[in-house]
């Protein structure tokens, strides 16, 4: 399952993904963050938190919705807004446009993990935001940018992982490498 992060009138983001699982021929279909089915009862195998347009106030809004990643047992990746909504479930800070970026950047591994399978140390993202997150405690800092201290996360015990830049524009093989990880 995709859910569109953004406003309903807004599936630019989770339509890049969802020519990604196209292309990977992996079934999915798109949910609103507000009409979010009962995960527990659900048949998704996999969750993916799309990004949303830049200057929404998504993680304070919409955290709401949210509640259900601090107890699900399926895997979950967060992108962009997914991350930040992500991090400040777990009880990490939003830092406010103090390390904003914008286009091209590079992202440096911290961490070796399954998740960066066929990258190098040091990769191209495409970024695309003003806030950012403090690395919650019961994550591991995975990468990080020479702006954005917490670019990759994953979670010490659940199966999730979150992505600060667009995996969805740049970086299709770590969407590919987060279905892979949990076949």
């Amino acid at each position: 399952m995709i859910i569109n992060s953004a406003e309903p009138d807004r599936y630019k983001f989770t339509s890049d993904i969802g020519r990604i699982l196209d292309e990977i021929d992996v079934p999915y279909d798109i949910r609103q963050y507000s009409d979010i089915p009962d995960i527990s009862k659900s048949n998704y195998n996999k969750i993916i938190i799309s990004a949303s347009p830049r200057g929404d106030d998504i993680v304070d809004a919409h955290q709401q919705y949210y509640g259900w990643i601090e107890s699900t047992t399926r895997p979950v990746l967060g992108i962009c807004a997914g991350h930040q909504i992500i991090g400040a479930l777990f009880g990490s800070k939003l830092i406010r446009d103090e390390q904003s970026e914008a286009g091209l950047c590079y992202v440096k591994i911290d961490k070796q993990d399954p998740i960066f399978k066929g990258y190098d140390k040091q990769f191209s993202v495409i970024q695309n935001h003003n806030d950012s997150i403090t690395l919650p405690e019961d994550f591991d800092l995975l990468g990080h940018s020479d702006r954005c201290e917490v670019q990759v996360m994953r979670h010490k015990s659940s199966p999730i992982c979150t992505v600060q830049f667009h995996a969805e524009r740049w970086n299709p093989a770590l969407i590919q490498n987060f279905i892979d990880l949990y076949k």
